[in-house]
């Protein structure tokens, strides 16, 4: 493993700084989202070694089947969740870079479109009796803030900054 992980870091310093903290910021993220398998795994060694001592194979063979089914979902929604790390990102940066610039109210409406959002993807889901459309609701309203925050970016960039600065492209 760690001969593997070092051949890694190898071809990674090749694409420079950028993705080097790139991947590192995104390596950590990765151990805590992980963490849950590596729950799972030793709740599962724990769990077999009782079972076995009691010798209730039946016993171990629905935990087995349990975990398996409770980590298939953990994944499906991890997968949900991983499609939009963008759109978070996007929330998250232009949100509180609009904060940073004094406006406090626009960033707040943004908070109303993701309840919205999650509310109306949610209900849905609850409707259809749909785990996907569940996992869903969250990437739903980062989009729908995600659009409402970068909107509201070019508004503030375009109009509001221009009445203070100027033409302040020429300011460097």
């Amino acid at each position: 493993t760690a001969i593997g992980t070092m051949m890694v870091q190898s071809a990674l310093n090749i694409l420079g700084s950028t993705l080097v903290a790139a991947f590192t910021a995104a390596s950590k993220i990765e151990q805590v989202v992980t963490q849950a398998y590596v729950a799972m795994g030793t709740t599962m060694a724990t769990y077999g070694a009782q079972n076995i001592g009691a010798g209730n194979v039946p016993r171990i063979r629905q935990g087995f089947k349990a975990c398996t089914i409770i980590m298939s979902s953990v994944d499906i929604y991890l997968k949900c969740i991983g499609l939009f790390f963008i759109p978070l990102a996007i929330v998250n940066i232009y949100r509180n870079g609009i904060q940073g610039l004094g406006y406090g109210l626009l960033p707040m409406m943004a908070g109303v479109a993701e309840l919205i959002g999650r509310g109306v993807v949610a209900r849905i889901a609850a409707r259809e009796r749909s785990y996907l459309g569940v996992c869903l609701a969250s990437p739903a309203a980062w989009v729908l803030a995600g659009g409402l925050l970068i909107a509201m970016y070019y508004y503030i960039m375009n109009v509001h900054m221009k009445k203070m600065f100027g033409d302040y492209n020429q300011k460097v």
